[in-house]
């Protein structure tokens, strides 16, 4: 039975069986066209402050709002969906959260409109390259480096098994098919201490956030007429942004140009 929940109160829960928590938000005026807006953290794995920093535009866009907790402890390296195939596996803590939201507040939450911010939107592009067929659409904002659709890199880097993730099968049909949306801050150009500066990445992807969002888009999209698909992938900087979370939310357009991207219009 889905669990009573009093519109505009944040809701926190946890997974049984599972380390994994998460916050849920139901407007106050209710759910609209079953809409629901799924938020992923960084590696600050501040998810509560996600959920705020987007609960005018859940009212608003009339969106069950949802935002999972992936702690360090048991999903060290979530943004890559795991430590390796079989350990660490956020992926599949994800499935079961919103397997859990879904019972709990008698919502639908796939196909995902998704969002993930620095660490979680590395999460976010590589679980759409892994479950294509789960996601509706997604914004990326400032991932420090990326998956490329590249069968001749091992992944995490590109699409080819690697000794920790064997036997990958990846569609790249399906997952060029995904609206994706790419934000990064003017300002999110410095090679602070949380960018992965590997020499390989940084040859393959570019120097800073800014050009390694570029030329994933650039990858994606070149992808795309190669199989005849017009792919809708976009590139967009906000002003005044740094890496900051907080500096992403403090533009005012920024959480209602995830919004609008994601569901469109207001109903």
């Amino acid at each position: 039975m889905p669990q009573a929940v009093k519109p505009g109160i944040m809701l926190r829960r946890s997974l049984e069986g599972m380390p994994m928590e998460y916050f849920a938000y139901v407007p106050t005026r209710g759910q609209r066209h079953n809409r629901v807006f799924v938020t992923v953290h960084g590696i600050s794995r501040n998810a509560e402050e996600h959920l705020r920093g987007f609960i005018a535009q859940a009212e608003r866009y009339g969106a069950v709002a949802l935002a999972p907790l992936f702690t360090k402890e048991s999903f060290p390296r979530y943004q890559q969906l795991g430590s390796s195939i079989d350990k660490g596996r956020a992926d599949l803590a994800f499935d079961r959260f919103l397997q859990d939201a879904a019972e709990s507040l008698g919502i639908a939450p796939s196909p995902l409109n998704l969002f993930g911010f620095s660490g979680g939107g590395q999460f976010a592009h590589r679980y759409a390259l892994f479950y294509p067929k789960r996601v509706a659409r997604m914004v990326l904002s400032a991932p420090g480096w990326y998956t490329f659709p590249d069968p001749d890199r091992y992944y995490p880097l590109g699409l080819r098994s690697a000794p920790d993730w064997p036997k990958l099968k990846f569609t790249p049909s399906k997952f060029l098919q995904i609206p994706t949306l790419v934000l990064v801050g003017e300002e999110d150009d410095i090679r602070d201490a949380d960018l992965n500066k590997s020499r390989k990445i940084d040859a393959f992807q570019g120097f800073n956030r800014v050009e390694r969002a570029e030329r994933w888009i650039n990858a994606m999209r070149a992808l795309a007429r190669a199989y005849n698909l017009s792919g809708d992938f976009r590139f967009e900087t906000v002003p005044n942004a740094n890496h900051a979370y907080e500096s992403y939310l403090a533009h005012p357009s920024f959480a209602e140009e995830v919004f609008s991207f994601l569901f469109d219009a207001p109903p």
